[in-house]
């Protein structure tokens, strides 16, 4: 017996909803921006360490790391829909009035907000249809699973787009 068009029938109906991000996956894709904030940081640090008699050049390298540290999300989540960590777990930041990527503000906005309140900026993602933390509802944007015939069903909820 061939699975297929049951497959088919199911990614069919799930596209014409919108898939929303777990806490789980969401924070699997924290887990992973953060390594990859640490790893490059490690980097910096080691060749901030190598031109020590440089002062100019230790200035950008520690100029470069604030960049990165308070860029890095919001400016991949306006371009690309979603950091490093997003893409790992087929995840995407959407506005919920377009559908699209959020603009730049708002992708700071998020950042801003995450920051102050830290993990309790999470805790209403049990209690929201979207799986919104407190930054994704004052943004009016969602994470959602960016490819359906990749997610697993424990890594979303259905629901109206």
């Amino acid at each position: 017996m061939d699975s297929r068009p049951q497959q088919e029938t199911l990614d069919a109906s799930q596209s014409a909803q919108a898939l929303y991000a777990n806490f789980p996956v969401r924070l699997n894709a924290l887990t992973i921006d953060s390594v990859v904030i640490i790893a490059f940081s490690a980097f910096l640090f080691f060749l901030t360490s190598l031109v020590q008699g440089w002062s100019t050049a230790r200035v950008a390298l520690v100029v470069l790391w604030w960049f990165v540290l308070f860029f890095y999300e919001p400016l991949f989540v306006w371009r690309f829909g979603g950091t490093l960590g997003h893409r790992a777990m087929n995840l995407r930041v959407t506005d919920n009035r377009t559908g699209q990527n959020v603009s730049l503000l708002k992708a700071l906005g998020r950042l801003v907000i995450k920051g102050l309140l830290g993990v309790f900026s999470f805790l209403t993602m049990s209690f929201t249809r979207r799986h919104q933390a407190i930054h994704d509802l004052l943004t009016n944007s969602s994470v959602r699973i960016r490819d359906a015939t990749r997610a697993k069903p424990h890594q979303y909820t259905v629901g109206k787009a």
